[in-house]
């Protein structure tokens, strides 16, 4: 496997086509090439993981300003179906991390849906980003077919590339999830529709306490995410 920056309009419409197969999405919701082409332009970064000459995943950062400091958002990341559960989605990040240190970045941040346990699994547990924000419905109505039935809640994660991971101390809150929301929604839209009303309750009360996501452990039909307190002064940028 090779992990290289892309620079090439045809790499760019590779990451289109990757999307549509990843994710399932509509038009409206594809990431067009003239992003791609933006991003490379402007201090970010489209990274691409190839297969021989097969573009195979690929991770994408746009360059922001938070509190007077850089960073980067990790905008997306999509990998073919045929790799699914390879291990290239940590080898994307990892080679993401290492370019942002190269460029004196400290910070590394994304979204994801609180509700996708392989996803929190490598941002918390394989990574060791933290948690500590919570939107409802961020996007609104989105196409992807991962989403269907449930509204576009999203937490954020920090990975601060510089610092070491946090150890997981003190009074502990736990908030679970199930194993997979996926085939949850296949057997009742109902139940998952309960978790995730459930969830989101929990992690805003969690947060408004001053609570933090510092850790996840997975497990087969339920997973959980552990907070600690001391959100307001975890990785403080001062």
């Amino acid at each position: 496997m090779t992990i290289r920056p892309l620079t090439e309009i045809a790499e760019f419409q590779g990451c289109v086509l990757l999307q549509r197969e990843a994710w399932g999405s509509a038009d409206i919701d594809i990431r067009p090439v003239t992003l791609f082409v933006t991003q490379s332009h402007i201090g970010g970064l489209v990274l691409g993981a190839f297969d021989g000459d097969r573009l195979v995943g690929f991770i994408n950062a746009t360059p922001g300003i938070r509190n007077g400091m850089p960073y980067w958002h990790s905008q997306m990341m999509a990998i073919t179906k045929d790799h699914w559960n390879s291990g290239i989605g940590s080898q994307l990040k990892l080679a993401q991390r290492d370019h942002a240190h190269q460029r004196g970045l400290r910070l590394i941040e994304w979204t994801y849906d609180p509700l996708e346990s392989k996803n929190a699994h490598l941002n918390i547990k394989k990574l060791g980003a933290i948690v500590r924000r919570y939107y409802v419905n961020l996007y609104g109505e989105i196409t992807s077919r991962l989403q269907q039935g449930l509204e576009s809640d999203r937490v954020v994660a920090e990975w601060w590339i510089d610092q070491p991971r946090v150890r997981i101390t003190g009074d502990i809150r736990r908030v679970c999830v199930p194993g997979d929301i996926q085939a949850l929604k296949q057997q009742s839209l109902a139940s998952a529709k309960e978790a995730q009303r459930r969830v989101r309750e929990e992690f805003l009360k969690n947060f408004q306490e001053d609570y933090f996501v510092a850790g996840f452990e997975r497990k087969d039909e339920w997973s959980e995410y552990l907070f600690m307190r001391g959100a307001s002064g975890v990785y403080q940028t001062d």
